[in-house]
């Protein structure tokens, strides 16, 4: 994947929020505050004023910036970072290879960031499970991702807002692992 072929698909994500925003906003809504959805679209509508596509690693800089200060809540600072962390190892042409490098760089960055671990229903359960099929070369599918943002419906929320709901956050997927999904599909593309 190219850096222009990137940009289609970073810039093609807004269309995704504004069509999921109400599917994100009704998750957040049931163990958060309800603003997930919208502001994922504020986030990436702002992407084509600020993204820079001359290479790839200004690319992801530029829109890990554009998040880091658009997107209001943890998601912002989580996302912002995290398209950081890759600029630093995005190759100027992505490949399978590469793509397994930045899928750690974004996994880690989370874990650091968000410290977190796996299965305490946030994007990181959605993201580390991405990263480690990814090392192992298995197929990542949009389905496979979302059945990872599925598994974080029976956790019990430990992590954010939605821990405030303990038990009753069971049974609500969790609106960051769901969002993370479209954000690894972009990313991931037809690599794996």
């Amino acid at each position: 994947m190219n850096v222009s072929e990137l940009k289609t698909r970073l810039l093609n994500l807004v269309d995704v929020f504004e069509e999921k925003e109400d599917l994100l906003t009704d998750l957040d809504r049931a163990i958060g505050d309800g603003d997930h959805g919208v502001n994922m679209v504020r986030g990436f509508k702002a992407l084509p004023d600020n993204i820079d596509d001359r290479s790839m690693q200004s690319l992801l800089k530029s829109t890990g910036m554009t998040l880091m200060s658009n997107i209001g809540g943890a998601s912002g600072p989580l996302y912002g970072f995290s398209f950081v962390k890759m600029s630093q190892v995005v190759n100027d042409e992505i490949d399978k290879d590469n793509l397994k490098v930045m899928l750690n760089s974004f996994s880690e960055a989370i874990a650091q960031r968000g410290k977190v671990e796996l299965n305490e229903k946030t994007m990181y359960d959605v993201i580390e499970r991405a990263n480690t099929a990814a090392q192992q070369d298995e197929a990542l599918t949009f389905e496979v991702l979302q059945s990872y943002a599925d598994l974080t419906k029976d956790i019990e929320a430990t992590k954010g807002r939605a821990s405030y709901f303990k038990e009753d956050s069971k049974g609500h997927v969790d609106p960051g692992a769901q969002s993370s999904v479209y954000i690894l599909n972009a990313l991931i593309g037809d690599e794996f």
